[in-house]
């Protein structure tokens, strides 16, 4: 029930998520707020996710590689992104970088070497910042995240949210895109017949 009116929420623009507390707690900082997004389906559409699932990584890394140059559709929590942006930028205005009570950073599975440039460009292009952008080439998120420490971290994917919940990190669900019709990598909901 809860996760329909997150659906539609989404749908009309507001970012929504279904938070998981983690089994064992964790020391976060008192002193700064650190948010961590994954990339697709989170900050970015699942564009690309919809090419991994259909039609295999290689395919996906000719694609991003062909269109490296062409930003990625907004996702349902970039306007998040840009909230947590503006806060950060009336520190840096006041040469308060340093201090900056606030940090961000995107935890993606994709690879920094294939197709990391993409997203990077994708930020520039929206005027958006991240702190730190941690490229994982599929290894699994949870004990990079409990090495950082955020306060919250948002996922599309169960499986990340679990990996990260088990290891002390507050996670949200954010139900959208191709990856909510897979479970571990296999599809869960068949595609209607014509």
């Amino acid at each position: 029930v809860f996760t329909n009116k997150y659906v539609f929420l989404l749908s009309q623009g507001i970012a929504a998520a279904t938070m998981f507390m983690p089994e064992k707690e964790s020391d976060l900082s008192s002193t700064q707020l650190r948010v961590a997004f994954d990339g697709d389906a989170v900050l970015f559409s699942d564009e690309s996710e919809i090419i991994v699932k259909q039609h295999g990584l290689d395919t996906f890394f000719e694609h991003e590689k062909e269109f490296e140059n062409k930003p990625l559709a907004q996702g349902p929590l970039k306007c998040f992104l840009e909230a947590l942006g503006k806060l950060q930028r009336k520190f840096y205005a006041k040469n308060e970088r340093m201090n900056c009570p606030i940090r961000t950073f995107l935890v993606t599975a994709r690879s920094a070497a294939s197709s990391g440039a993409r997203v990077l460009k994708t930020l520039r292009s929206w005027g958006l910042e991240i702190d730190e952008a941690l490229f994982l080439a599929g290894a699994p998120k949870g004990p990079l995240l409990e090495k950082i420490r955020p306060h919250i971290f948002f996922d599309d994917q169960m499986f990340h949210i679990e990996g990260a919940k088990e290891l002390g990190t507050i996670s949200a669900h954010v139900p959208y895109g191709i990856g909510q019709k897979y479970n571990k990598g296999k599809l869960t909901e068949q595609p209607k017949k014509k």
